[in-house]
């Protein structure tokens, strides 16, 4: 790899054959199969060897007798004619677009690699370095005497903010930036070659941009690799005690609560009070009331300066997504995910006081997933007009109306389906039930069927009934809950 770099700064970052040649066997295909290297155009010239002059001739190729193998030859004034091997003539180039993918791999990148100025910068996507959200891009010729006009001029980089510029060779002096230059680390120092892919020493890059305000060595956060494109709804979070996995389009990873960024900095080793608020948010499936129910009396005061810490530190684990993780829904007076969160065991839909089977309504949804709904109350101020004296006086009143309360839920996050999203026996039978308008014929031993009604009822935990009715002459499973098939599109109990 040092040879990449120290090539990498050329205005022609190639090899010859001859130099790929004296590497060790099988190394130029491992480069090439992690991105970094790419066979280039045949030599049209290379140096004699048959004298010690080492001077350089053109290659004529020769077909003779015709039909037979083309031979290629150099004239050496001393020798003559020499035959060149064919394989002298092979040439590799640096691969700076296969650089720039191997790279945003290698690092785990949020978003999509872009060329923002051709053949010479590269964005690689976003990730989280010391707690704060960083642009990731890949340069080639900093040091080159027209390197200031090029980037100078290049809006995209100069306007990113905490921009981390990856460099192949030699980095710039902090007087060759136009505007305020942005942190530079070359990539000889933070990359490695393992196997066939491009890795990276993540602790040692954290304690490069950490400079001199740490003493202790740093362990780097890890963020989620976000598939481009990707909106807060479509991302999923399973909490545990002491891990969190975030899966998305359908890219999945696991992280340790230190990993994540989520360690008591005083301790060290044990989750802080933000990892427990989290899982808090993941026991009541994503949704905190205003008044704090289920918290110590410290998360309950300070909820709204926890939630504010809380968001940074998701948008920091899961980088590149626009928009609020952890919205304010001021209308239902609660803090509520924008994604789709569960507890290690399981997600509880919040049921309100009262509410009964044939309250409930699960409809299949499209998208492999279900919907729940119940009625529900909703309190709002209202204004009316109350004689006083001599005329009226405007005051404002406590009323409720009725509404809807609704969650979204995705077969994977129930466990009812596998990681591409294919129903497993429960998952069937649930389908099966939701498109039978809340129906279906199977045994009273049927397992698939004996599961959901666990599910069911593990989900919906403020009813104590069963979720289904069994008829025994029709063997019929009849569902105790409304039913909703968006294709035949009516409800149906």
């Amino acid at each position: 790899m040092a040879q990449i770099w120290a090539c990498a700064d050329a205005q022609q970052a190639r090899f010859s054959g001859d130099e790929v040649a004296a590497w060790p066997e099988g190394h130029a295909d491992m480069l090439a199969a992690a991105g970094v290297l790419r066979r280039d155009d045949n030599a049209t010239s290379v140096v004699c060897e048959a004298c010690p002059e080492g001077h350089v001739e053109e290659v004529v190729f020769i077909e003779s007798p015709p039909g037979s193998h083309i031979r290629s030859y150099i004239h050496c004034p001393e020798a003559g004619p020499v035959n060149v091997p064919l394989d002298r003539l092979k040439q590799w180039a640096v691969d700076f677009h296969g650089l720039a993918r191997a790279a945003a791999i290698g690092l785990d990148l949020a978003g999509q690699v872009e060329e923002i100025v051709r053949a010479r910068l590269w964005f690689l996507g976003k990730t989280t370095i010391g707690g704060r959200s960083r642009e990731v891009f890949l340069a080639r010729g900093v040091t080159w005497i027209d390197a200031p006009g090029v980037f100078g001029a290049c809006e995209r980089l100069n306007s990113s903010k905490g921009a981390l510029l990856l460099v192949p060779g030699e980095v710039p002096p902090q007087d060759a930036w136009t505007g305020e230059p942005p942190t530079v680390v070359a990539l000889k120092l933070v990359a490695r070659l393992k196997e066939d892919r491009l890795t990276f020493d993540r602790d040692h890059l954290e304690g490069l941009l950490a400079g001199n305000r740490r003493k202790v060595p740093v362990k780097a956060q890890e963020s989620f690799p976000t598939p481009p494109g990707t909106r807060w709804e479509e991302v999923m979070v399973w909490v545990t005690e002491s891990a969190i996995t975030v899966e998305a389009k359908p890219r999945s990873r696991d992280f340790s609560f230190q990993a994540a960024g989520f360690e008591e900095k005083r301790k060290r080793g044990v989750p802080d009070s933000i990892w427990a608020l989290l899982k808090v948010f993941a026991m009541r499936g994503g949704e905190i009331p205003f008044n704090g129910a289920g918290l110590d009396h410290k998360t309950r005061t300070n909820l709204k300066q926890y939630v504010s810490v809380l968001r940074q530190r998701l948008q920091a684990l899961i980088p590149g997504i626009d928009g609020d993780p952890v919205p304010h829904i001021k209308s239902e007076r609660c803090y509520r995910m924008a994604f789709k969160i569960a507890g290690q065991d399981g997600i509880a839909f919040p049921v309100p006081a009262g509410v009964r089977w044939p309250d409930v309504t699960i409809s299949l949804l499209r998208s492999g997933a279900i919907r729940i709904s119940v009625p529900a109350s909703e309190r709002f101020a209202a204004s009316a007009y109350v004689e006083a004296g001599d005329g009226e006086l405007h005051q404002w009143e406590a009323a409720e109306r009725v509404a809807e309360l609704a969650r979204e839920y995705s077969l994977r996050m129930l466990g009812l389906a596998d990681g591409d999203g294919r129903p497993n026996a429960i998952g069937e039978a649930l389908i099966e039930v939701l498109r039978g308008d809340g129906v279906t014929t199977r045994a009273p031993d049927d397992e698939g069927m004996l599961g959901l009604c666990g599910v069911l009822t593990k989900l919906v935990a403020g009813i104590t009934d069963s979720p289904f009715d069994y008829v025994p002459g029709s063997q019929h499973w009849v569902a105790m809950f409304q039913t909703f098939n968006p294709i035949r599109l009516r409800p149906k109990s």
